[in-house]
């Protein structure tokens, strides 16, 4: 019977990485009511009146919680209060899940990024050939996202488009492949199958990809099993290089966005600007730094971007956006996955999901939360595990030869 509950943890766990795309929210379907729906399953699953809770659960939850009633004192808006629902909703499940269940849980989302993947590659492989795509909803932002048919873009041009998966925009559906790519370092599984889903993720073109690689690589010692699995994941990346005539995707959706204008900055830069703003607004209103520009800014990004410079998806957007009372978590799950590689090299992957948050802020968000809260699960638990297995290999005492008195 445990098994059982475990498993279905592991499905419900791996749905808060599908009811993130926007197709749900274009159907009218909240994210909440979803989260809540799982929740229930939980509960009844798990036996409500019989469900432990651990005590970092509660404290954690209750100290977002509690710390959320400042800012709604403060702006008289109670909303601030249910802001960290989704971080709750993420450790609930996490609170819940055992080895057999995150372990579940990883091999499901591999499977699932490996066929978002595929569909990505043949999504590309149409647009390519001049096939139009199917229909377009609209995202959060208002900006259109098209489905080719086997993936969703919200990056079209011409021929070539910038695959996306099920989600909003090819950043994140990177984000989460790099993810899955973190969990299964941290937890130990096959390093080839690892480097084969980072290699097809270059479909994406995302820079943040790209330096997550490289971070990625720096944590383990590459060895002929992990280039074989690199090289068989660029073979489609090649074989498009080649249907193009020498890599029209290489030149303008990567290396154009890596190169510098005359003022020194790169193409694809786009957070720069916002965390000046962001700095500027925080020097002129100092009080936003701990309450937040507006509420709007909490829970309108959009009408908030209108009403004042752009400052979001940048390392200050939470800080001037949420106000320190409401988006401490994200800063202390940043601490714990920038401190994490001290202990070991193992751990720069921490290092490298966290250089992931630092412009995707979105810790307090649906998705990205339970993403965020296993990568840091998983590194503690990991660092506190080789802590304990040296204290047992190393003697508390001298041994007694080294214990006889001195001579007369």
């Amino acid at each position: 019977m445990h098994v059982s509950r475990q498993r279905l943890l592991a499905v419900l766990m791996a749905l808060n990485l599908v009811i993130v795309s926007p197709v749900l929210a274009a159907a009218g379907v909240r994210g909440l009511h979803i989260a809540a729906l799982i929740t229930a399953v939980a509960l009844v699953a798990f036996r409500a009146g019989e469900l432990p809770l651990k005590h970092w659960f509660i404290a954690i939850s209750v100290a977002a919680v509690l710390s959320g009633f400042i800012p709604a004192f403060y702006w008289q808006d109670p909303r601030y209060v249910l802001s960290p629902i989704f971080l709750v909703f993420s450790l609930f499940l996490l609170q819940l899940a055992d080895d057999r269940a995150v372990g579940a849980f990883i091999s499901l989302l591999t499977v699932m990024m490996f066929v978002l993947l595929a569909g990505a590659f043949f999504g590309l492989f149409l647009a390519l050939n001049g096939v139009q795509p199917l229909f377009d909803i609209p995202n959060s932002d208002g900006r259109p996202n098209f489905f080719f048919y086997t993936t969703f873009t919200n990056s079209w041009y011409g021929r070539i488009i910038r695959p996306a998966g099920i989600y909003d925009e090819p950043g994140t559906f990177s984000f989460m492949i790099c993810g899955v790519a973190a969990l299964r370092h941290l937890y130990g599984r096959d390093s080839k199958v690892t480097w084969i889903l980072l290699g097809m993720g270059l479909v994406t073109t995302s820079l943040a990809h790209f330096v997550y690689v490289i971070i990625h690589a720096a944590a383990e010692r590459l060895n002929v099993r992990n280039f074989a699995g690199i090289l068989a994941a660029l073979v489609p990346v090649i074989l498009i290089g080649a249907y193009l005539g020498g890599g029209e995707v290489l030149e303008k959706r990567l290396l154009g966005r890596i190169s510098v204008t005359e003022t020194g900055q790169m193409v694809g830069d786009n957070r720069t600007v916002r965390i000046r703003n962001a700095a500027e607004h925080m020097s002129k209103h100092p009080q936003s730094i701990l309450f937040g520009a507006d509420p709007i800014c909490r829970f309108d990004p959009v009408a908030c971007a209108e009403r004042f410079s752009v400052m979001g998806e940048s390392p200050l957007s939470p800080l001037v956006m949420q106000g320190l009372f409401a988006s401490w978590p994200y800063y202390a799950a940043l601490a714990v996955l920038f401190i994490a590689p001290l202990f070991g090299r193992d751990y720069l992957v921490a290092f490298g999901i966290g250089a992931l948050f630092l412009q995707r802020p979105y810790m307090l968000n649906l998705g990205y939360s339970l993403i965020g809260c296993l990568v840091v699960a998983a590194t503690l638990q990991r660092i506190a595990a080789e802590r304990r297995h040296r204290r047992r290999i190393r003697p508390d005492k001298p041994p007694a030869a080294l214990e006889t008195p001195p001579l007369p």
